[in-house]
């Protein structure tokens, strides 16, 4: 293998931030900041977690750190990773997930879809174990120190923690090999949880014998037995209280885990938010267009609006600056809306018009102005929309991914605030589809799919994308379906139940969508339709979807004695 063939690895920040933590404490920081003058790293790069830099540079950061601590003391840092001050970086790992055994696999789901150093995969899952592989993607002379291993190994106890289960204990079942061009090593985690049944029989067993010794000392036969017995029931449940009480711990801590995490990841985004939005009305923006009022933040950039300076057109244009390597993932999402938008083209899609870097490392994508409100406004606003106009939304979508289906994309975080209730010249009303921050470009995707890694909005996805699978045009169907249905019932949909696609792939006994009571009887067969668990039971294609509507739409006019 050709060293250009590696990933240019990136990581999380976080990985590096745990060890200056770890030093801080151990050593104080006069040591730590010998560390990072040697690492080349100042304190304020590793302020947020959540950025990105090479896999060189840790590996630089790990052999400096074992040079003061030992590499032992590697392992031992798993505390510092889920440090209040470093569980940012945790968030996507814990999105969707229930427990220890679904976070394993996705301990890269913060490095950069175009940059990724590692790939997990679950091997084999059982209550309070989990084995599992490490596809290692950069270039391999960075493992023959085996820092790197020694620090996943701190990750997979850190995983457990953050489900208030202790450090797992973790033992890396073989070397590094060689494996279909790439290194891999296989890792066993073993951890802790009281089960009720467990401590209720050792309880009763405990006090059998308690009660037994006891008994036969003091008391005739039967009232011994009698002893004994109670004695044991005695115990029984005070195994069963001990269980539950150490259940509801675990639950508890891990519920304050996910908790202060989310609220790290809000922090650190109202942080970015400030640095990037920095006004720049009245300048000119790659020579063509001139800058007016911000208009809000996208997921990937702040957006303004604009105009172009040759024809006084007005344009939105959406600024991400990139000029850092921790800005890769989202450079890596304006990117990829630029090329889905311009695959894309339909009249219930955005346009865009122009994209590019300017020479400051800003990128930059300019695309049609709307004038309106996304649907998730107006459902804030008005709680839930007619029949017949969701009939008319929905066709609107159903035709956009038509076209965007067609042209190799799929949008994957089809939501209502994705979609944008555009007011036309004439008082009309259009739907645009918007946001292809995250979308799917079919023949570039090969390299970061079946990661284990979900990319998406919780209550949105399939089963198949919530797991982290391998997904198809029909994802999109399925959102389209929960959004949907949001629009006639004024909420979400039931929940996904947790569990139903499988990790093999395999779509388990799915479950009825629940929305008869919910929804007009026009749209059951709709949403059941698009909303199906396994993707084999839902409609082939947006075409399939399209028709499905306008045959409804039909039914619901007659009945309502509508003129056509």
């Amino acid at each position: 293998m050709h060293r250009s063939s590696f990933s240019s690895g990136q990581v999380a920040v976080a990985l590096v931030k745990a060890l200056m933590l770890r030093l801080d404490l151990k050593r104080g920081p006069v040591v730590t900041d010998g560390w990072l003058k040697a690492i080349g790293i100042s304190r304020d790069a590793l302020e947020d977690e959540t950025q990105l830099m090479t896999v060189g540079a840790l590996s630089l950061s790990l052999s400096e750190f074992a040079d003061i601590e030992g590499r032992a003391a590697i392992v031992d840092v798993w505390p510092q990773l889920i440090a209040t001050e470093n569980l940012g970086f945790w968030v996507r790992v814990l999105r969707g997930t229930t427990g220890p055994a679904q976070a394993f696999s996705r301990l890269d789901a913060s490095e950069s879809e175009y940059g990724r150093t590692t790939r997990w995969q679950t091997l084999e899952v059982r209550r309070g174990y989990w084995r599992g592989r490490v596809h290692v993607l950069h270039d391999p002379s960075l493992e023959q120190s085996g820092l790197l291993a020694l620090l996943r190994a701190a990750q997979l106890r850190a995983v457990t923690a953050l489900f208030g289960l202790g450090p797992g204990v973790v033992t890396a079942t073989a070397s590094l090999v060689s494996e279909a061009s790439m290194l891999s090593q296989e890792y066993e985690v073993r951890w802790k949880r009281a089960r009720l049944p467990e401590f209720a029989a050792m309880g009763g067993l405990l006090g059998a014998a308690l009660g037994g010794s006891s008994s036969l000392l003091h008391a005739p036969q039967g009232v011994a037995v009698g002893a004994s017995l109670t004695t044991a029931a005695v115990c029984a449940a005070f195994g069963v209280t001990f269980a539950r009480e150490a259940s509801r711990r675990a639950d508890l801590t891990a519920q304050q885990l996910r908790v202060l995490a989310l609220e790290r990841s809000l922090v650190l985004k109202e942080t970015r938010d400030r640095v990037v939005s920095t006004r720049i009305d009245g300048s000119i923006i790659a020579g063509k267009y001139r800058v007016h009022a911000r208009m809000g933040s996208g997921a990937s950039g702040v957006i303004y609006e604009a105009r172009r300076i040759s024809d006084d057109f007005a344009v939105a244009v959406k600024l991400l600056r990139a000029a850092n390597a921790h800005d890769a993932v989202a450079s890596d999402r304006l990117r990829r809306e630029s090329e889905a938008l311009g695959l894309s083209w339909h009249t219930n899609v955005v346009e865009m018009i122009d994209h590019g870097h300017l020479a400051d490392g800003t990128s930059f994508l300019v695309m049609e102005l709307l004038r309106g409100e996304t649907l998730a406004h107006r459902l804030r606003s008005q709680g839930r929309i007619g029949e017949h106009e969701a009939f008319a939304y929905a066709l609107q979508i159903s035709d956009a991914l038509v076209a965007v289906h067609a042209a190799g994309v799929l949008h994957r975080d089809l939501k209502p605030s994705n979609i944008f209730v555009a007011k036309q010249p004439d008082g009309s009303e259009r739907i645009k589809l918007i946001d292809f921050g995250i979308a799917r470009v079919e023949w570039e995707e090969t390299r970061i799919t079946g990661m284990g890694a979900p990319v998406g909005t919780p209550g949105y996805m399939s089963p198949e994308q919530e797991a982290g699978g391998e997904v198809d045009a029909r994802s999109d169907l399925f959102a389209l379906g929960a959004t949907m249905f949001e629009c006639l019932a004024g909420e979400p949909p039931p929940p996904t139940p947790s569990g139903l696609f499988l990790s093999s792939g395999t779509p388990a006994d799915g479950v009825p969508v629940g929305i008869a009571r919910k929804i007009p009887p026009h749209w059951q067969a709709i949403i059941e339709g698009a909303m199906a668990p396994d993707p084999k039971h839902r409609f082939p294609d947006a075409r399939a979807l399209s028709a499905a509507l306008r045959e409804a739409a039909e039914r619901a006019r007659v009945h309502a004695n509508l003129p056509a």
